[in-house]
């Protein structure tokens, strides 16, 4: 990715490693925002964050910790920029497919599912 390239997605990574999450509905989701600007306001409203990294969610990261051949371990809340105390009422669901159509531009949805399938293989 080239000086240009301006990241879509970002997470908050903790120090031992986890991804910060979220519970919506009684599901816990990989907690993604949309900006670095969102997350660092989130940051400030929930001081326990504190200790946790913001991160581009990059093709790297994805593969290691969110790569799931069998299509239904890795869930994703996209949290709203609007308004930093409330992300979780104003967010969305965020479809594995859409970090992958900006993670893997150049590559086709074929493509995705054999990538996929590797993963389901080598673990």
């Amino acid at each position: 990715m080239g000086w240009g390239y301006m990241h879509k997605f970002y997470v908050m990574r903790g120090p031992q490693g986890q991804i910060e999450t979220v519970r919506v509905g009684g599901r816990t989701m990989i907690a993604v925002w949309p900006d670095m600007l969102s997350a660092l306001r989130y940051k400030t409203r929930h001081p326990e964050l504190m200790s946790f990294w913001t991160v581009p969610l990059d093709r790297r990261l994805y593969e290691e910790k969110f790569l799931d051949a069998g299509g239904g371990r890795a869930r994703f809340f996209l949290m709203s920029s609007a308004n930093p105390g409330q992300e979780i009422e104003r967010g969305r669901v965020l479809d594995a497919s859409e970090i992958e159509a900006e993670l893997y531009p150049e590559i086709g949805r074929r493509a995705l599912e054999r990538m996929r399938a590797g993963a389901r293989s080598a673990a």
